[in-house]
């Protein structure tokens, strides 16, 4: 047994502790690293690395990897993935958590997530824009315009709220996927 996940068991200390899945986009090495963790008492398991070139491939693994995690009952979670796209196909198959740096990135270089698809706020097109950001999801209180003014600008208050508004539309994406897993819909 991993001396770390020794150590652990005899102190986890209300603690979880994963089992990473390793193995890039090679099949054969995940399922060599699927086989070898699974056999460990870990508390939940999570696959990172590279995933692929694309959406597609990154979902063909994750299809792959999902059923060679022994205790299907374990929280699973995924490692740097955090676009809508990409949050909705691991949700579907059975991922439980996320984590990525993605909405707080885009949001500093000026794309704020929305129901009607990513903006890129600092295009003309929102400069006389006085409707919010995304309609159907409440976040801050700031119209596109003052959002692309900010952007314009420069202004160090942007960063803020543009990556307020991201994590709070992921949060809202979230509560309606649990809501889905809660109706049996995914």
């Amino acid at each position: 047994m991993a001396r770390s996940l020794k150590e652990h068991l005899g102190d986890p200390r209300g603690q979880a502790m994963y089992g990473v899945v390793h193995g890039g986009s090679d099949r054969e090495l995940r399922a060599q690293s699927a086989a070898f963790l699974s056999h460990l008492p870990f508390d939940g398991y999570a696959v990172g690395g590279s995933l692929g070139r694309d959406h597609e491939e990154m979902i063909e693994l994750l299809e792959y990897v999902t059923p060679l995690l022994a205790d299907q009952k374990r929280p699973r979670h995924l490692l740097g993935i955090g676009d809508e796209r990409g949050v909705r196909a691991a949700a579907a198959l059975g991922f439980d958590t996320m984590d990525s740096c993605y909405p707080t990135r885009i949001a500093r270089h000026g794309t704020l997530l929305s129901r009607a698809g990513k903006l890129h706020i600092t295009s003309g097109k929102y400069a006389r824009d006085y409707g919010p950001i995304d309609p159907e999801t409440p976040t801050v209180s700031a119209s596109r315009a003052y959002m692309h003014h900010l952007a314009k600008m420069s202004e160090p208050l942007f960063i803020t709220l543009a990556a307020l508004h991201n994590i709070q539309y992921m949060t809202a994406l979230m509560h309606e996927l649990r809501e889905r897993i809660r109706q049996d819909d995914i």
